[in-house]
């Protein structure tokens, strides 16, 4: 697949196995939400972000010296105030990513993300967080907020709400620092962010 105008060329990744069921699953996130009542609407918006949250997983691939006990779990981190409920164990519940479970944890301490592979910061939480991450070296952690200035902030992937549908960009100036390789399906569906 054609990386979008925009990209960095040194971007371009060998391709994971990434199945069909990935790849629509993704799109189906990307085009499914749309709700008439506020309430319903708000826990629509977050079962979509629990689905972006797994589905991003599968297309990413992290480096070899952070996942090196295969017995570790994969672990999904919320951090700050919860806005899923139960939509994100649901979704990843009995699943498996690279062969590893799937694991959900809330931690009110950036500190605790040392085995978070992917970090969701709610809107809650300072701006510190990254800082606090940088502070441990810590690598190998997709950072997904969702303000809208998560990205200057310093988060990988923005999710945002925009006519009635989550979408995500990708802050493509902190993908290197995290040692991350994004699979071009994945940027192709992305916008383009810079810091």
């Amino acid at each position: 697949m054609k990386i979008p105008t925009g990209f960095p060329t040194s971007i371009r990744f060998r391709p994971k196995s990434i199945s069909r069921a990935a790849v629509f699953g993704l799109i189906f996130a990307l085009t499914s939400f749309g709700v008439e009542g506020r309430q319903e609407q708000s826990v629509d918006e977050y079962r979509v972000k629990a689905a972006f949250l797994f589905n991003f997983a599968k297309f990413v691939e992290w480096p070899p010296e952070v996942l090196q006990d295969p017995s570790d779990p994969f672990a999904i981190c919320v951090l700050g105030h919860d806005p899923f409920g139960r939509a994100l164990d649901d979704i990843v519940a009995g699943k498996k990513i690279d062969g590893r479970a799937v694991a959900v944890r809330r931690i009110s301490d950036p500190r605790q993300s040392v085995a978070c592979r992917i970090l969701f910061v709610s809107s809650s939480e300072p701006k510190r967080v990254l800082a606090v991450l940088a502070a441990m070296n810590q690598v190998g952690v997709l950072t997904v907020g969702e303000s809208g200035n998560a990205t200057a902030e310093g988060m990988i992937i923005n999710l945002t709400v925009e006519d009635g549908r989550v979408r995500f960009g990708i802050n493509m100036d902190s993908v290197g620092s995290e040692k991350l390789r994004f699979s071009s399906k994945l940027l192709s569906l992305a916008i383009a962010l810079k810091k």
